[in-house]
């Protein structure tokens, strides 16, 4: 130990300590400076540092089993997420996607509306789109969202609810249609950039042109022409009975009740004359002027609007009487027992041999003598009564205002 006694010296020696002092503070406080820095990005470092390829006679660094080199171990933890900034993606992508997804939940929901209440309320495709007969009105996301199929949140305006044949679809330029959406189903369109995207419940099916969207649903027309009744003393009459007998393999006389047309179809009521009870409807086809049945036994369909739209998409259901023989099966007799009373009560018989045709219900009959006069036969308050009348037509009025129903298929035709 230095013991100073001189004063000036000692002064001195205490103001080098308090300056050696300063100086390694200093020192400290730089390097800490220095340590809180970020690394140097490895642009920078080439450019400060020039690292030699390795190659064969290069040597590598021998690594002991058990370690891991610090230079390996941080760029196996830290691997950078490989994503595309949403900047950079094409604007029309995620719009594309965002409507693809909203489309298929539309034809999702239209489907499972379709397949479950669809026939009770008259759904058909009308021009291509899904439409409810008995309503009068096409189906939006709207009528979906009602009843419960569908999310709230979509435009009605901005989409179309189509229901269509997949394989048409298929054969528009810019669609592809899955193996599972092929058959006649919903799907749903919107318009985009001038195109139409189309999607089913499985998902996108196509981008096609607007041309090729109207050609579609063309294929979809339900406007054949003039809807006709035809008189029993017209030709095509005959014609259209004619081919109904090659249909069945044998040449029979029919009891028509009626027949109605126009340029692409026809619809025939009747039964053969051994039995007038058995009453079938048969919808023709006329190709190149030759009628084909397309459709026979109507009578069993239970909800004929939407199973005959289902096969022949452009047939028009106008056509189709008001009445749905499949509810009257069972219901219908070729005697009645109260008619022949009836017809004794208004003496227009003496015997029951003068009743050539007669059809019935338990509620109304139709009657033809051998003379030529015609009957409208009602049961009120349990006791029948028969009324003349002079056509088909008048006899079809009188049990509509006695009854409120359409009994035309009992009805012959004049």
């Amino acid at each position: 130990m230095i013991i100073v006694k001189n004063k000036k010296w000692k002064y001195a020696c205490i103001l080098l300590g308090i300056l050696l002092f300063i100086c390694c503070a200093c020192a400290l406080k730089k390097a800490e400076v220095e340590n809180s820095l970020p690394p140097v990005d490895q642009g920078e470092q080439n450019d400060l540092i020039e690292i030699p390829p390795l190659n064969e006679n290069t040597e590598k660094p021998s690594v002991e089993q058990g370690d891991t080199p610090a230079e390996e171990t941080t760029a196996e933890k830290i691997q950078p997420e490989k994503t595309q900034p949403e900047s950079s993606k094409p604007f029309w992508q995620s719009e594309t996607t965002r409507l693809t997804n909203n489309l298929t939940s539309i034809a999702a929901a239209g489907q499972t509306d379709y397949k479950a209440t669809g026939s009770k309320r008259g759904w058909m495709s009308k021009s291509g789109e899904l439409y409810s007969y008995y309503d009068g009105k096409y189906i939006t996301t709207d009528t979906l969202v009602a009843d419960g199929y569908l999310e709230n949140g979509l435009t009605a305006s901005g989409y179309k609810i189509l229901l269509i044949s997949g394989s048409d679809l298929a054969q528009m330029e810019g669609a592809s249609v899955p193996t599972d959406s092929m058959d006649f189903g919903v799907f749903a369109a919107t318009k985009q950039s001038g195109k139409y995207l189309i999607a089913s419940s499985s998902g996108k099916v196509g981008t096609i042109s607007e041309d090729s969207f109207n050609s579609l649903l063309a294929k979809y027309n339900q406007n054949n022409g003039k809807i006709l009744r035809l008189s029993s003393a017209s030709a095509e009459y005959e014609r259209i009975l004619n081919y109904i007998s090659l249909f069945e393999g044998r040449f029979d006389d029919y009891y028509v009740r009626e027949i109605r047309m126009d340029n692409k179809h026809a619809v025939v009521v009747f039964s053969n004359r051994a039995d007038t009870s058995n009453i079938k409807e048969y919808i023709l086809e006329n190709e190149n002027n030759f009628w084909e049945v397309v459709f026979p036994n109507a009578q069993t369909e239970y909800y004929p609007i939407t199973s005959i739209n289902r096969y022949l998409p452009n047939f028009n259901v106008e056509l189709l009487p008001a009445y749905t023989l499949a509810s009257w099966r069972g219901s219908i007799v070729s005697e009645q027992g109260g008619v022949v009373a009836a017809l004794f009560s208004a003496k227009a018989i003496s015997t029951a041999s003068e009743v050539a045709y007669q059809c019935a219900t338990s509620a109304c009959a139709y009657a033809v003598l051998t003379n030529g006069n015609r009957y409208a036969c009602y049961s009120e308050n349990g006791i029948w009564k028969a009324a003349y009348v002079t056509s088909d037509n008048n006899a079809r009025k009188l049990l509509l205002e006695k009854t409120g129903l359409d009994y035309g298929f009992l009805i012959l035709d004049d």
